[in-house]
């Protein structure tokens, strides 16, 4: 059976059939006929949402959870939003279709290079070479079996996709360099800048299972985060001091600012701005990329334009030039 088209099977009223894989764990709401199902399908980098709308059609989700399922899926719209209807889902039970075959990946050699290219410009700025070999250690330490690279920052927003993890905190460090170019005060603060940021999600390791919810999901990854670095509290404090490893501990509970509680610190607070820039930026270009009209649908704003094509920009760009008196 071959895995449905998310995006082909969007078109209003088209039925589709094939293997599709939920991700996480979905939602059972309350409306006007009754119980309905809310989740999401993911394959490669395309997320949909779809939705059950009767019990009896949705139980075999409700006892399975995430995983892969032959469904029958119908495209719907309501009010600007567009999802699937599942008319039918049952278990998949092809061992020729897996998990993995869904799940969305950063090419390893790019997050490498990225990494390469940011610790240069750290280094540059100030990055004590003891700090950054304590730090590989911490992210390197066998307990994360690796897994700093290849998990995922998210299940259904930026970054939702294997090496998410780190790609988007090695994009968070290349926002710190331009603001430690930007902001000399900072400089004397790299290492600490430094260790927030790539530390600020290392909980999401444990809160996370390829892209999935891990077994204790609900044990948040700030508060697990903070007991992974108790296992180096004293290696931070002896390379640095107790403070240190305390402003490192108000970063990661803090870094998600109004979203959860509030930074105590300037460091945590810069961390909080670098986050949420990179997520959201990251989140609306992925969101763009994979909607198929130049308009992109944003519950807090409604419809935004697409980027104008380039021979358009080119275009405006020769007119402007040929009216003006330079």
């Amino acid at each position: 059976m071959a895995i449905i088209n998310l995006k082909e099977a969007l078109e209003k009223d088209r039925t589709t059939s094939g293997a599709v894989y939920v991700n996480g764990i979905p939602q059972i709401r309350t409306g006007k006929r009754g119980e309905f199902m809310v989740g999401s399908f993911m394959h490669g980098r395309d997320t949909v949402e779809f939705k059950i709308w009767d019990s009896a059609t949705f139980l075999p989700v409700s006892v399975n959870g995430s995983g892969v399922y032959e469904a029958e899926v119908q495209g719907s719209e309501f009010n600007g939003q567009v999802y699937l209807t599942v008319k039918r889902i049952v278990p998949q039970l092809d061992p020729s279709i897996q998990a993995k075959d869904f799940l969305p990946a950063v090419d390893r050699k790019d997050i490498s290079q990225i990494w390469q290219d940011v610790k240069k410009e750290l280094i540059e700025a100030g990055l004590s070479q003891s700090g950054l070999q304590l730090l590989l250690k911490i992210i390197n330490d066998p307990e994360l079996d690796g897994r700093f690279m290849v998990e995922g920052a998210a299940m259904n927003r930026h970054d939702n996709q294997i090496g998410g993890l780190a790609n988007h905190t090695f994009k968070m460090l290349r926002v710190l360099t331009a603001l430690l170019k930007n902001n000399p005060e900072l400089q004397e603060h790299v290492d600490l800048m430094t260790y927030g940021i790539m530390l600020h999600d290392i909980g999401k390791i444990y809160e996370y299972s390829n892209l999935e919810l891990g077994e204790y999901w609900y044990a948040h990854h700030r508060i697990r985060g903070i007991e992974y670095l108790t296992r180096w509290k004293e290696d931070i404090t002896t390379l640095y001091s107790e403070a240190f490893y305390h402003h490192i501990q108000a970063i990661i509970s803090g870094h998600h600012g109004e979203y959860g509680d509030r930074p105590t610190t300037l460091a945590a607070g810069i961390v909080h701005y670098i986050d949420t820039l990179e997520s959201q930026v990251t989140g609306l270009l992925q969101e763009w990329e994979k909607n198929s009209s130049s308009q992109l649908f944003v519950r807090d704003w409604g419809y935004l334009a697409g980027f104008p094509q380039q021979q358009e920009v080119e275009q405006n760009n020769s007119e402007t030039y040929q009216n003006s008196d330079y």
